[in-house]
């Protein structure tokens, strides 16, 4: 992975989606050609900017897991239902990174707490990760390992707040 490029890249894409340029569906399917050509990412972590990326490349393919399942939930539910289980495990991928990246930061660097969501079931279940010292880095989760960690290192608020990406999150789109 070249760091560098791809952070880059990843910026320009933010830039967009913030423009009214992308739309979530599009921003999630712009960045997974971005990502596409690398394989065998591991979910190791040595540098912050490491795990942004890895992060961003596992939530990707998460993602897009879940929308190619959305499109084949009444087609092909035994399909789908695969496509979401592999969805998961990206997901996974993503909260491992997650917990590296916290033990890399200093928790005055970080800020922590759960985020208003328009979904009853996800009210109160994700919370979001603003990495201060890093361009446009806010995390989500509902890993409970992360929340403990979070909370240990006493950067969580248990304040309910809006997410800095509170449209995004939002956006429904499988």
């Amino acid at each position: 992975m070249d760091i560098g490029v791809l952070c880059a890249k990843r910026l320009d894409l933010i830039d967009q989606l913030e423009a009214g340029v992308l739309t979530k569906e599009a921003f999630i399917l712009e960045n997974y050609k971005i990502l596409e050509p690398y394989e065998n990412v591991n979910v190791r972590v040595d540098s912050v900017e490491e795990g942004i990326l890895k992060y961003h490349y596992f939530n990707t393919k998460a993602k897009k897991m879940m929308l190619d399942a959305d499109e084949l939930e009444f087609r092909a539910p035994h399909q789908c239902s695969k496509l979401k289980n592999m969805a998961y495990d990206w997901y996974v991928k993503k909260d491992q990174v997650t917990l590296q990246l916290i033990g890399m930061v200093e928790a005055n660097a970080m800020k922590a707490y759960f985020i208003h969501m328009n979904s009853r079931c996800l009210e109160g279940q994700i919370f979001e990760i603003d990495f201060l010292e890093h361009d446009r880095v806010v995390l989500h989760s509902k890993d409970r390992r992360i929340l403990h960690k979070l909370k240990v290192a006493g950067c969580f608020n248990e304040e309910r707040k809006a997410s800095k990406i509170q449209s995004y999150v939002n956006t429904k789109i499988y």
